[in-house]
């Protein structure tokens, strides 16, 4: 299998990001709960790990962040350009490589939506998250709920690490389930502390758009996020 499925969305960036920031999923249910987990933002410098189509980096930007972004695929490096302008520099990087362009205890905040179930491997890209957070800093990231999946995909082994593949309204998408027992021990072995896990439900507004994702989701999580602090190494 290989180090991660950033290319599912090669061809199909810019329409992804016609529709995302009205998607009930996306508006009304995965960014409120990470934003509900995200520490004070005035005056701290932020990367955004993954920034696809901008939405979290000028949403950062417009609390008093500094921001950081970047994303392995080219349309959305430019759409987020677009989005913010001359506000913060944006990059294109891959997650599953070194960072080379953050230095050590650059950030106060590593935010991460909706993609670590992207990477086969975490913790290449932890340890990054590690090396350039300042000493207890603060990463929080949103990923597919491993039950969700597992249920979904009516997969055997619930405690493998599967490539699934999906059809998506822009297409078909690649990714990576893994249990939360595997999440816990790469937080734990690249010495992040997790601080909070976030089984969200929708909010009202997501009842408002869409009644039927919102019962279904009442009951059955698809997303997780999880605020992790950064700890010595020993």
């Amino acid at each position: 299998m290989k180090k991660h499925t950033g290319d599912s969305y090669d061809g199909k960036a810019r329409k992804y990001a016609e529709a995302v920031d009205t998607k009930p999923w996306n508006a009304h249910y995965e960014r409120p709960a990470v934003i509900s987990l995200l520490p004070s933002l005035k005056n701290t410098k932020v990367l955004d790990a993954g920034c696809g189509s901008g939405w979290y980096a000028e949403y950062l930007l417009d609390q008093g962040a500094t921001v950081v972004a970047f994303d392995f695929n080219s349309d959305f490096v430019g759409l987020t350009r677009s989005r913010i302008g001359g506000r913060a520099k944006v990059l294109q990087a891959d997650l599953a490589e070194p960072l080379n362009f953050a230095n050590d205890a650059e950030f106060d905040l590593v935010v991460c939506p909706l993609v670590m179930h992207y990477l086969k491997d975490w913790q290449p890209a932890l340890r990054e998250f590690h090396r350039v957070l300042k000493p207890h800093g603060v990463l929080v990231f949103s990923t597919h709920h491993p039950f969700q999946d597992w249920q979904y995909f009516r997969k055997d082994d619930y405690f493998a690490v599967d490539l699934l593949e999906d059809e998506w309204d822009i297409g078909k998408v690649s990714f990576y389930r893994r249990p939360l027992t595997a999440m816990s021990y790469d937080l734990e072995s690249t010495n992040f502390v997790i601080e909070r896990i976030l089984e969200p439900q929708p909010t009202e507004d997501f009842k408002r758009v869409n009644p039927k994702g919102y019962e279904r989701h009442m009951k059955h999580p698809l997303f997780l996020v999880i605020r992790a602090r950064k700890q010595q190494r020993t």
